[in-house]
């Protein structure tokens, strides 16, 4: 979801050169107006990754390592379900009104993060945070086209754009120094007064609109089917961390009730007037490869972000602080990306593109597997910056593929479909590292107590959470602690070595896209519309 600021201009398309019947407001309030709506953005934007380097201090004060990865999940799955919704809902209600709300909802979800007092509490609070963050980005996106004329919108989109990757840039770095200075709270409760200025400036600039209303059936029987089902295939894999055997009766209920949902869920969108995710829009090849490429992409990056701080906090010993300045080269590397693929997709097409993309992602990767469970941290920041260079080209290449593959009339509900997609997949990676880091953990610790330990140090061990507790972690002797750490580092290259699977799939999957350019293909779509 990070670094997406290219698909604003396609979220709602037919909403943003809908006719106006008022005039424009006025210079100051529209600024006014502006500022507040880049605020949001920023605050949507960097909570997906001030998370990062703050979660392994969570996870030590908390507990509930097992928990990991649905903090990052559930955010991920309520936001992207609930932004087409939001888009949508604009159309019928006050665009001013349903970003307040958005707002409101959002506030809410990170006043009740911060005080959370388990990890289960953590997540449900995380869910309600993402329904805002949902709402912010659909009608952030909105807004802008509703205070701008057609000619002024790319310079702002530019400037929205550079919010996003500064946002991405800050996260890592942000959240481990509060969490190294302050509280992990502070990560969540820093959004209340920005949001507070960002409400200010909306209610004085923003005014309401004029346009037509036009009425549109919501889709929510398909988004409440598709979440109950991605909720509880997600919820079968964190059991299966823990079953004595990975497919027990218990697992593979959930999973079955899962796979029901899906298929409820395909059979509502074949029969949606306006369904959440066209299934016709997989007719095009290339779309149909772009959003299988463009997910897969999205599973290594926010395998990466959401991992490799727990290595090098966990293994390497870094500080939160220290290991969001690893981060850094992930972001910045995935900036540079996008404006490398920018400058020669014209030249060298869409498959040249996403494979050197999907290619650079598989090496980062590589560096994990290669090394096995000694990798310094200037190799992490080397594999961070492969890792982030190529899902910038990969994230462009896909995005202006998509874009391309249908007529102009549906551009938005194409880009919001992959935005779905590359949602969907990172979230999906995060939980199926977590689950597979989670199982080799619970091995190595079976095996290590095995030994003459006392009854209370097995307990400590029993909660790898506390090697991210350096006060828990000066506890364990000196004879045990680099073992548990070996555990803890064996558990993270076999995650490391799924995610290189996934992206192995990734190269292959891009060999099929078509070799076109987005110039050659510009004809063929003026002809469609």
């Amino acid at each position: 979801m990070i670094q997406d600021a290219s698909t604003l201009h396609s979220m709602d398309q037919s909403n943003l050169n809908a006719p106006r019947t008022t005039s424009l407001p006025a210079a100051a309030k529209r600024q006014l107006a502006a500022a507040g709506v880049m605020l949001a953005i920023f605050l949507f934007a960097i909570d997906a990754t001030i998370v990062s380097t703050a979660m392994p201090t969570i996870v030590a004060k908390l507990g509930g390592l097992e928990l990991y990865s649905w903090v990052f999940s559930i955010y991920m799955l309520t936001s992207a379900l609930t932004t087409p919704l939001f888009g949508k809902l604009s159309d019928l209600y006050s665009q001013r009104r349903l970003m307040l709300i958005g707002i409101g909802i959002f506030v809410l979800g990170s006043m009740l993060c911060g005080g959370a007092q388990s990890m289960e509490a953590l997540i449900l609070f995380r869910a309600i945070q993402g329904l805002g963050g949902g709402a912010i980005y659909a009608l952030s996106f909105i807004v802008v086209g509703i205070l701008y004329r057609p000619e002024e919108r790319a310079k702002i989109q530019g400037i929205i754009s550079g919010i996003w990757g500064v946002a991405s840039i800050l996260g890592p770095v942000a959240g481990g120094i509060i969490v190294e200075h302050w509280s992990w709270r502070w990560a969540f409760f820093v959004n209340l007064p920005i949001t507070a200025v960002a409400v200010a400036l909306i209610v004085v600039g923003l005014k309401e609109s004029g346009q037509e209303r036009r009425a549109h059936r919501l889709d929510f029987a398909g988004t409440f089917t598709l979440l109950a089902a991605l909720m509880l295939l997600f919820y079968a894999l964190s059991r299966s961390s823990h079953a004595a055997q990975s497919l027990n009766l218990a697992v593979l209920g959930i999973i079955a009730l899962g796979i029901f949902f899906l298929m409820v869920f395909y059979v509502i969108e074949r029969r949606a007037a306006e369904p959440i995710v066209p299934l016709d829009l997989f007719k095009s090849s290339l779309f149909t490869t772009s959003a299988v490429v463009g997910t897969l992409a999205s599973m290594g990056v926010f395998g990466a972000i959401s991992y490799l701080p727990l290595y090098l906090q966990g293994v390497t010993g870094l500080t939160a602080s220290r290991a969001g300045m690893v981060l850094l080269f992930l972001s910045v590397a995935w900036t540079a990306g996008s404006l490398i693929a920018g400058q020669a997709l014209n030249r060298v097409g869409y498959r040249a593109s996403a494979t050197a993309g999907m290619i650079l992602l598989a090496l980062g990767y590589s560096l994990f597997v290669a090394f096995k469970s000694n990798l310094s941290v200037v190799w992490v920041a080397v594999s961070g910056t492969l890792i982030g260079t190529g899902m910038g080209m990969v994230n462009l290449t896909t995005l202006v593929a998509v874009q391309n593959s249908v007529s102009h009339h549906r551009i938005g509900v194409a880009t919001s479909t992959l935005m779905l997609f590359r949602t969907f997949g990172g979230a999906f990676a995060v939980s199926l590292m977590g689950t597979v880091l989670l199982h080799q953990m619970q091995r190595g610790l079976n095996q290590l107590s095995r030994g003459s330990l006392s009854a209370a140090l097995l307990d400590k061990l029993t909660h790898p959470q506390n090697l991210l507790e350096p006060a828990t972690r000066a506890q364990i002797p000196s004879s045990i602690l680099p073992r548990l750490i070996a555990i803890l580092a064996d558990a993270i290259w076999y995650s490391f070595l799924t995610g290189f699977a996934l992206m192995l799939l990734g190269v292959a999957a891009s060999f099929f896209m078509s070799k076109d350019t987005p110039a050659k293909m510009a004809p063929r779509r003026q002809s469609a519309d």
